[in-house]
């Protein structure tokens, strides 16, 4: 028992890159399995349209929320003094305020900017509701980026597994009259905005309370905001393109191929992009701290190097099994009617799942001070998505136009990791080597998988991926070695080393 303890607490150390991640990562896979095992439920309980309506007022407010700060939360991290890093918090907060006041007022003329969207008019009754949602979401966000800074990943845990436990047990709640339709599903995630944002809100008072702290002046204001003004004039510009990038289908599906379609897709995006984002926004937050650091010790190289070998090692399997079988486990898993998600998802899940290994390391553009390339990647990925999206959609084809959104978007995705890769100074030779070590671990538990879909009932595909799940993940943590205390193993880096 000693033994284990000791092995526990050096797994769920507070400083390092591993125990500040496998912190994050405990509420995310709690919140992970209980949103899995609430789903089959909720996708019962309401119809593909909800979902649709749903997700795309949803989308709209993510998009918001990357914008409303004009990115100048990320700059937290970055002054050495606390002090200066207030001075940030307020900027951010008087922005936030601003935005928020601005969309309010726009939501009067809901349906004109329904219409402007061209967006389908069901979604128009609910767009009052945004400019509230956002200023939650924003001040959560902004208590987050303060306590990332302090290294408060408990605290960060915390918050969001009361925002996501809301969030299902609220759906379900509404859900159980069906006279709410999209209505339970937008008031569920307003319910857990609301609690994820009031503890945070209490976690950040806690920890703001300092005698002596007062007000920044206006020239403070205004000396940060000329210091980090990469931060508005590109990082901004780029976090909105890339948030629309990953949203981009459900602004634009309905327009094309009704509301549905959308709701199926949206399934499809839950099923791998969602929780796969879960795990890249717990290492993104470590990552943004600890890459810093790693930076100004000049061994940013083989930092970044180990932790792209561990997105690809956690995304490779689930992303070949839903190719695989992805039919027969939505089906199972949320009922006869989502099969098509499934089949949506045999096309998305490459690029699901390249983006996954992407989006946390886009941290490596704020922490080199590369806005400018960012923006312009950006710029290219947006154009080329949009691009293949309205060729798809108006040909009338669902499936053509899931398989052009798929190949645009992993095009683009394999070239943001590469130059990312190449900024960090990473070989692209040996970061490529984990992308086909990890898919030929994963080959022979997901070809079981895919030699019995069709042979045997449904409940025995789910068992055997399941068991081929478990089998795959030991394996790769048995053969890395992935536990402190053991060094010099096949998989470990030099950043591991300089970490322990």
């Amino acid at each position: 028992m000693k033994n284990l303890r000791a092995w526990i607490g050096q797994l769920y150390a507070r400083e390092g890159f591993r125990g500040p991640v496998m912190t994050l990562l405990s509420g995310t896979a709690v919140t992970f399995v209980i949103s899995y095992l609430a789903l089959p439920v909720i996708t019962r309980l309401f119809t593909t349209q909800a979902f649709g309506i749903s997700d795309y007022f949803v989308t709209i407010v993510s998009i918001l929320t990357g914008l409303a700060a004009l990115r100048y939360d990320d700059a937290v991290m970055l002054p050495e003094s606390d002090k200066r890093a207030r001075t940030v918090l307020w900027l951010v907060g008087i922005l936030t305020i601003g935005v928020t006041v601005i969309v309010a007022v726009a939501s009067i003329w809901s349906r004109e900017i329904s219409s402007l969207l061209r967006a389908p008019e069901e979604i128009a009754p609910w767009l009052w509701l945004v400019a509230p949602v956002l200023l939650l979401i924003r001040f959560g966000k902004l208590a987050e980026a303060w306590l990332t800074r302090k290294r408060a990943f408990r605290t960060i845990t915390g918050a969001e597994a009361t925002n996501k436990i809301a969030v299902i047990s609220s759906r379900i709640g509404f859900g159980a009259g069906t006279a709410f339709g999209a209505g339970g599903l937008i008031g569920g995630f307003i319910a857990g905005q609301a609690l994820g944002a009031a503890y945070f809100a209490a976690a950040l008072l806690r920890r703001t309370r300092t005698p002596g702290v007062r007000r920044p002046s206006m020239g403070e204001l205004r000396s940060v905001a000329r210091r980090y003004r990469r931060f508005p004039l590109y990082a901004a510009p780029s976090a909105l393109l890339n948030t629309v990038l990953g949203r981009l289908p459900v602004l634009l599906l309905p327009v094309y191929l009704g509301w549905d379609v959308t709701g199926l897709y949206g399934r499809a995006f839950a099923a791998l992009a969602i929780p796969l984002s879960l795990i890249g926004t717990a290492v993104a937050q470590v990552f943004f701290v600890d890459g810093t650091m790693a930076h100004r010790e000049n061994r940013l190289a083989g930092f970044t190097e180990n932790v792209h070998a561990r997105l690809v090692m956690i995304g490779m399997f689930p992303c070949m099994l839903l190719v695989a079988a992805g039919p027969e486990l939505f089906a199972f898993f949320f009922g006869a009617n989502w099969r098509a998600a499934g089949v949506y998802e045999q096309y998305l899940a490459c690029w699901f799942f390249l983006s996954a290994v992407a989006s946390p390391l886009t941290r490596l553009f704020d922490i080199l001070e590369l806005q400018r390339p960012e923006l312009g990647i950006s710029i290219g990925s947006f154009l080329l998505l949009a691009a293949a999206l309205a060729w798809g959609g108006t040909t009338g084809n669902v499936l053509l136009t899931m398989g052009l959104m798929a190949c645009a978007g992993a095009f683009a995705r394999i070239f943001q990791i590469a130059v990312m890769l190449k900024f960090a100074k990473v070989s692209l030779r040996r970061a490529g080597s984990a992308y086909i070590r990890y898919a030929l671990i994963a080959l022979p538990p997901v070809a079981c998988v895919w030699l019995i879909r069709g042979i045997f009932p449904a409940w025995a595909v789910a068992l055997t991926a399941i068991m081929a799940g478990v089998a795959y993940f030991g394996f790769v943590v048995w053969r890395e070695r992935m536990w402190p205390g053991v060094k010099g193993t096949p998989g470990t880096s030099q950043s591991d080393e300089n970490e322990k």
